[in-house]
């Protein structure tokens, strides 16, 4: 247990949590569970489209809410929370590398015209050690805003999923490279208004996945930022992509991309086979609505987020 544990809440006190599994549909070797809600001693969180980040080092998960961040330990319990400190600025994402610290991407926002980035480095207590700017950005990404951050490896991938661009850095910040997703996937110009990213993430092999909801396609793109792959075909029948959003490769090595229209989560298989879905509107515990991104934890753990205050889903995806 993390120093930070002692000053919240004992292990005891999670007996109240939706441990007691309901199972969707399972189908081709793959089976989903749904498990239990982030949730407090009050219960489920009612979390509204937050961001979700997973430290699988320390099996905990971090949420980014209204520029508050609350963290999460291995059976879904808030442990702790900071952000109502105004030096940190307004907190978008965050990434935690493997030595525990916290980098947050923050904005200042005093001056509603220019509003200013940087990425603060913090203890697990949300105090700032050092507070880093972008640097060496060439013309081509300068200015850049982003909205989106991942931590990899000794770098951070810079997002913004409005432009379909991103930058990667080193851990202070150095420009290391450039990606413009639209020019990668090879759109012609005149067809590029309007393309926004809903998905991002980076699978074990270091590729860049993403998704853009109004050509109904998921991509896969290399460290170097050339086309691997991409995926999808539009419609409304299972397998096919309506409004897609989050995409992640799972430890299983499938493709898990959210489905908003139909309120699901779907799983492909490394050929990018369609295997199964799960999730469904509904009210039920088990059920999503909306949902707009997940996040890969450990011992095969989906967090999901949605919409409506219906909080964070945990999922298991195992082999069947």
């Amino acid at each position: 247990m993390r120093a930070r544990n002692i000053k919240y809440l004992p292990l005891a006190l999670v007996a109240f949590l939706f441990v007691v599994p309901l199972h969707a549909a399972a189908n081709a070797g793959v089976k989903s569970t749904f498990q239990y809600s982030l949730s407090n001693l009050y219960g489920k969180f009612p979390f509204n489209e937050v961001r979700v980040r997973a430290d699988r080092i320390r099996d905990e998960v971090y949420v980014v809410d209204r520029g508050t961040v609350r963290i999460f330990n291995n059976v879904g319990m808030e442990v702790y929370w900071f952000g109502d400190d105004p030096s940190l600025g307004v907190i978008y994402d965050l990434a935690v590398d493997e030595k525990g610290d916290i980098f947050l991407l923050s904005y200042d926002l005093s001056n509603a015209l220019a509003p200013k980035y940087s990425i603060i480095r913090c203890n697990f207590r949300g105090e700032i050690k050092e507070i880093l700017q972008v640097s060496g950005l060439p013309s081509g990404f300068s200015p850049f805003g982003p909205n989106t951050m991942v931590y990899r490896e000794g770098s951070f991938f810079l997002v913004n999923m409005n432009e379909a661009r991103a930058i990667r850095t080193d851990k202070k910040g150095v420009f290391q490279r450039g990606y413009d997703f639209l020019k990668i996937i090879e759109l012609p110009e005149k067809d590029r208004s309007d393309k926004e990213l809903f998905g991002f993430s980076i699978d074990p092999a270091g590729n860049l996945l993403f998704t853009i909801p109004v050509l109904f396609k998921a991509y896969v793109v290399s460290p170097e930022g050339k086309m691997v792959a991409s995926f999808g075909k539009a419609g409304s029948a299972p397998g096919m992509f309506g409004v897609v959003s989050g995409i992640a490769m799972d430890d299983l090595g499938n493709y898990i991309v959210v489905e908003r229209l139909r309120s699901v989560v779907m799983v492909f298989d490394k050929e990018f086979r369609f295997l199964q879905e799960f999730g469904y509107r509904g009210t039920k515990p088990a059920n999503l609505i909306q949902p707009n991104d997940l996040v890969v934890g450990n011992t095969g753990k989906l967090y999901v987020t949605q919409v409506r205050e219906r909080g964070v889903s945990v999922f298991t995806l195992v082999s069947d």
